[in-house]
């Protein structure tokens, strides 16, 4: 995330963000060739990779804002693995071999879910903890934070590393 950027105060003010950092991520894939989407660079991820990691990121932040546990929207069990590098891989394993246009309206999809999903949100939302919100009882992290995380700081990340995977091809 951009640490000269404040954090955003209002919901208003998260949604401007999370579109904003949205409208960088879809001009760096904008225009890419087939090729260019579906290669994998070094560290063996494809441009394809990144967008639907993205996704699975997102819903699993939406069903925290519909205060419901976060692996549900993973499609995942309970039981998640605890090492965040794990449990990515996981969802790699899982999406790696999805064709490139079900990749590409999945992540819009989910993306206007998430936007809706924001704009219930009170201010008040942003200041409470995932357990106060009531997704899950036993997370206590920022609301603001985990949305943050898995959005607008989550694409601002892959944008990096997209350019770099793209720089290798």
């Amino acid at each position: 995330m951009d640490a000269s950027q404040p954090e955003p105060r209002t919901a208003a003010e998260l949604i401007d963000r999370v579109q904003i950092e949205w409208a960088a991520l879809e001009y760096t894939v904008a225009g890419l060739s087939l090729q260019q989407l579906i290669t994998p660079g070094p560290q063996g991820w494809s441009v394809k990779d990144h967008l639907v990691h993205i996704a699975e990121w997102e819903a699993a932040t939406d069903a925290v804002l519909a205060r419901r546990p976060q692996h549900e929207g993973f499609s995942l069990p309970a039981d998640l693995p605890t090492d965040i590098d794990a449990l990515n891989d996981v969802l790699y394993q899982r999406s790696r071999d999805l064709p490139i246009d079900e990749v590409q309206a999945k992540a819009r999809r989910i993306h206007a879910e998430t936007i809706a999903a924001l704009g219930r949100l009170s201010d008040a939302d942003l200041r409470s903890t995932i357990a106060e919100y009531g997704a899950d009882p036993t997370d206590n992290r920022s609301l603001l934070a985990k949305i943050a995380c898995d959005t607008y700081g989550h694409y601002a990340e892959h944008v990096v590393w997209i350019k770099e995977l793209l720089t290798a091809l």
